[in-house]
């Protein structure tokens, strides 16, 4: 067994990621004890397949899309695995994340590079602390938008305390880059000299790509688009149940529910999305049950699927390695 699938099984059988599937699993038994779980099996077999396989495929094209964004920002630093690497790269993360909580999928990717072209981690790890922090902002905005056109002044509590929880984390993120660029000369001093190599490399992958307003321009509008396409997945998924949900409502739910993957409690939010889709859409008049149902079948093609084709790529790509190597 070589060295990194060694690296994978103790990050899936370590004590935080049996806890992490074991909370998940407790708060989706709460969930399925609040529900008819048989009325809403009934709801999810007259879904129209066609429309669900549509569904599909703008997932994983929005999985493309933000391949095309982090390509871009290492075209920028001249570290580009071209997009289909980079696009892989990202689908493997995605792939851990779903597995392992605390978005260790991130860290794994910038992994993946090191291996293919021998980019240090730390030269590749500012490029997704720049993907964050504009899928926070791009993902803040738009929920603050939709939230306001369908609550108007009434935005539940619930719902404005994530925001607000969102926007301080976004503006202390904002307040550490400021500080991080002022003082680079002076924590350049402090830097032992063996983390001062790694801490280069950080800054600059960090803040190279505002040198460039049209890698700026290019990633932002590649967010939004991702963002875009979430909400037409989850858009496709209410229509293949026949359902007439405004455009506006499934972005705040979509939105709302990814909000919560950010929280690195559970594997790329197991059992809290889920929850909170089923919560939102009662807000705005759906019953539960089919709340239950729309949650269930997002969820197959958002989490249960990228754990399956993302094996399956995993293991492809493992064997494809293997054998160049020999």
């Amino acid at each position: 067994m070589n060295e990194e699938k060694i690296r994978l099984l103790t990050l899936f059988s370590s004590k935080k990621t049996v806890f992490s599937f074991i909370l998940s699993f407790f708060i989706l038994y709460l969930l399925i004890h609040s529900i008819d779980i048989a009325d809403v099996i009934f709801i999810a077999k007259k879904t129209d397949i066609s429309l669900y396989i549509l569904a599909f495929i703008i997932h994983y094209l929005s999985i493309l899309i933000r391949g095309i964004r982090w390509n871009s920002l290492l075209k920028n630093m001249d570290m580009q695995p071209g997009f289909s690497i980079a696009t892989k790269m990202v689908f493997l993360s995605w792939f851990v994340n779903c597995i392992v909580p605390a978005k260790i999928g991130d860290v794994y990717r910038s992994y993946l590079l090191k291996k293919k072209n021998g980019t240090p981690i730390s030269a590749s790890i500012g490029s997704i602390f720049i993907e964050r922090m504009c899928d926070i902002l791009v993902l803040l905005v738009m929920l603050t938008i939709s939230c306001l056109i369908i609550f108007r002044k009434n935005i539940p509590v619930q719902i404005s305390e994530a925001l607000r929880v969102g926007y301080i984390l976004l503006t202390a993120i904002i307040l550490c880059l400021f500080i991080l660029w002022m003082l680079k000369e002076r924590l350049s001093e402090i830097v032992p000299d063996r983390f001062l190599f790694h801490f280069n490399n950080f800054h600059t992958s960090l803040y190279n790509p505002f040198s460039n307003r049209f890698t700026i321009l290019m990633v932002t509008i590649l967010t939004i688009l991702a963002w875009s396409m979430e909400a037409g997945r989850f858009f496709l998924v209410t229509r293949a149940l026949g359902l007439e949900i405004s455009f506006e409502v499934i972005v705040c739910v979509v939105l709302a529910a990814s909000l919560l993957t950010a929280v690195p409690l559970t594997p790329a939010g197991l059992g809290a999305v889920e929850v909170s889709i089923v919560f939102i859409l009662r807000l705005v008049g759906i019953d539960s049950n089919i709340g239950a149902s729309l949650a269930l079948l997002d969820r197959l093609i958002s989490y249960w699927s990228m754990i399956l084709t993302g094996y399956i790529v995993y293991m492809l790509s493992e064997r494809s390695s293997n054998t160049s190597q020999e």
